[in-house]
């Protein structure tokens, strides 16, 4: 159905941020190298270097999902030194000003926000790592709430909906890049808007409502 024809429908739009609005592929990249070189160094890890490309395929994923999947065989002490390094350093690489947005985020936030959707993102990445891009893109100016993974003990995203659907007023539209955003809307027949630019297959988004090449089509849809 054309969804223009009911965008009164929808009061709460929900974010995912990484690979949606965040741009974190070369800055994950960067992260990841440092901890994969402090695993070659410590005798758990052949030499190999990781492409940007490479690397892009656990973003989205939350901490424990992307050692599962990269390392499951790795004792779990050096899991959480790695996973630390590569927060650390992706925070420190935020500090010096190497987060990008994806084109067109601040005017498509800015003009959803003008027109009275209320705003929350919902992502699998660590409190630390929402509140230093919270504040380093002045969030707060578009965002009414910030739930991580982190906060709710890394459960699926289709549990934390559940909260966010308690407190904000429906209907719910959620847009996102990967298979756990698109499950999530699916856990709860929400409207899920697969965004293509991102880090997903299409195969894992295959299951979206609808589908966009750039951020500002949302401007088309709501």
């Amino acid at each position: 159905m054309p969804l223009s024809r009911f965008k009164s429908m929808y009061k709460t739009i929900i974010f995912d941020w990484d690979g949606t609005l965040h741009n974190t592929k070369k800055l994950y990249g960067k992260a990841f190298r440092v901890a994969y070189d402090y695993l070659v160094k410590e005798g758990y890890a052949p030499e190999k270097y990781y492409s940007d490309e490479e690397t892009s395929v656990y973003l989205g994923m939350t901490p424990p999902d992307m050692w599962q999947a990269f390392m499951p065989n790795l004792p779990e002490d050096v899991k959480k030194t790695a996973a630390a390094m590569i927060g650390q350093n992706m925070d420190k690489i935020v500090a010096d000003g190497g987060a990008i947005l994806f084109p067109g985020t601040i005017e498509t936030l800015e003009y959803l926000k003008d027109k009275g959707y209320t705003l929350i993102i919902l992502s699998n990445c660590r409190n630390a790592y929402m509140d230093n891009h919270r504040d380093y893109f002045k969030l707060d100016r578009f965002f009414s709430e910030y739930y991580t993974a982190e906060a709710y003990n890394y459960i699926p995203k289709e549990e934390i909906v559940v909260s966010i659907m308690k407190k904000y007023p429906g209907e719910y539209m959620i847009v996102g890049d990967r298979s756990k955003d698109i499950c999530a809307g699916l856990a709860h027949n929400i409207y899920t808007v697969a965004c293509d630019f991102g880090f997903g297959s299409q195969e894992e988004l295959s299951g979206a409502s609808t589908h966009i090449k750039e951020l500002l089509e949302l401007k088309n849809i709501l």
